[in-house]
């Protein structure tokens, strides 16, 4: 039941940002093979490489949404009474959120790569699926520390559009801010693979930067973890 509730809020966000992720990689990587003649099939892994930075911005944007939600939504429109009144820890019920919204988050990396993969197989490109899959691993990897930063703010913060303007002002200003001073740590670039693309061939390499995943995913533990002591604490 409470699975069912956590789909039912966030499944309209969730197909809208599939059918929007998947629509764009199919037509962008369609249209771009159209524009391509032989001798530029080298170049189909720098298409792979620029299709990822626009799957980046589009990924972020939907699991900021995904990671909006919630309790203390809930008691910003009045409807928390019924939810708090189930027999279950308030622990529980964000769980089960997070769980909803990472397999959601999995589902939004996986299905527009998929796509790719079947539009390069009929079009006869020479796509290799590992480095799919190594974009893939970097998209969520290291991208959930931003489903869990939105879990965080809307823990923090009430309101329909409050919570995820301050959501997505700390993700466009951590981006700015550590692309000037901090740039190794810049979360933006690991995600896009920009640490670990081959300029000359466009190929990741192989030894993906898992220091800098392994973080995100702490970080992202963390925050998670102060939003359930937040939830327990908070007075409804």
């Amino acid at each position: 039941m409470l699975w069912y509730k956590a789909w039912l809020e966030t499944r309209s966000r969730f197909l809208t940002c599939l059918a929007t992720l998947t629509i764009f990689c199919t037509v962008f990587v369609g249209h771009a093979q159209g524009l391509m003649r032989p001798v530029w099939k080298t170049d189909y892994n720098r298409l792979l490489f620029v299709n990822q930075q626009f799957v980046v911005i589009m990924w972020i944007l939907a699991v900021v949404l995904l990671g909006m939600g919630g309790i203390v939504r809930e008691r910003a429109i009045g409807t928390s009474t019924l939810t708090l009144s189930l027999p279950v820890s308030r622990a529980r019920l964000l769980g089960i959120r997070v769980g909803m919204g990472v397999l959601e988050a999995i589902a939004l990396a996986v299905v527009p790569w998929t796509t790719i993969v079947l539009v390069s197989s009929l079009s006869r490109m020479p796509i290799v699926i590992t480095q799919v899959g190594f974009y893939v691993l970097l998209l969520i990897g290291g991208g959930l520390a931003y489903f869990a930063m939105a879990v965080l703010v809307s823990s923090l913060i009430e309101g329909e559009y409050t919570a995820p303007a301050v959501a997505f002002g700390l993700v466009l200003l951590t981006a700015i801010v550590f692309d000037a001073w901090l740039r190794p740590f810049n979360l933006w670039r690991l995600v896009s693979g920009d640490f670990s693309i081959d300029r000359n061939t466009f190929l990741l390499s192989k030894h993906l930067p898992w220091p800098g995943i392994l973080g995100s995913l702490c970080a992202a533990a963390l925050m998670l973890f102060a939003a359930v002591k937040l939830i327990q604490k908070r007075e409804f």
